[in-house]
């Protein structure tokens, strides 16, 4: 299995990361496609990878603005919590009224919930972890086999995700860093915004896990 990283750092994109994600038989998933540009699709192209899907940690604009160009053009389906379905197509919860451009996902998705194991690749499953606070319907996505964990906006190294937003749960957070906390300690951390992290160093330093 191989992860590439695109992190966008540039502050009018909010720093958000995108992962592709591909298997030996070139099997690939998008999760959270930010920027709607030419780099995603060109490392398709250049490595031939078959698109399955596009999973998206939670229903904000900074982490979907790719979506339309990615399953208009492959034709796959979009896994996204039930409970951020609503944010696809409201500017609000999405949070893109904030900014100058409205962004609405044009796709009916597939809802998932917690517990869910998504078989789309070649090697192992996806768990889906429900981790509300930061939007009603955030999630991360683990891969087991691998210790891979894409936390979205949920956990960040040394710090988390803000539940100050519209549709967020603050009475959520401390419950929903539980599920993560418990995980293996060797565990690699895949962020929605900024560097990648390993679960030992965040239970010794990031002061939102420390009990």
């Amino acid at each position: 299995m191989k992860i590439e990283k695109f992190d966008y750092n540039d502050i009018e994109e909010l720093l958000a990361n995108t992962y592709v994600i591909s298997d030996k038989d070139k099997n690939a998933i998008v999760i959270d496609p930010s920027k709607d540009n030419d780099g995603v699709i060109n490392y398709l192209e250049k490595h031939d990878l078959i698109l399955k899907a596009i999973l998206l940690t939670h229903g904000h604009f900074d982490h979907m603005r790719g979506v339309n160009r990615l399953a208009n053009k492959y034709h796959v389906p979009l896994y996204i919590h039930y409970e951020d379905e609503e944010n696809l197509k409201d500017s609000y919860l999405n949070c893109s009224d904030m900014g100058d451009e409205e962004i609405i996902v044009e796709q009916t998705p597939i809802l998932i919930k917690d517990g869910d194991e998504l078989n789309i690749l070649s090697e192992g499953l996806i768990r889906v972890i429900h981790t509300p606070f930061h939007t009603k319907g955030s999630v991360c996505y683990y891969l087991k086999d691998n210790n891979w964990l894409f936390t979205g906006d949920t956990l960040f190294k040394m710090s988390i995700g803000r539940d100050d937003l519209p549709g967020s749960i603050p009475s959520k957070r401390r419950e929903s860093l539980n599920k993560i906390m418990i995980l293996p300690k060797e565990t690699k951390i895949f962020p929605g915004h900024g560097p990648n992290s390993v679960l030992e160093m965040e239970l010794m330093l990031n002061r939102f896990l420390i009990k």
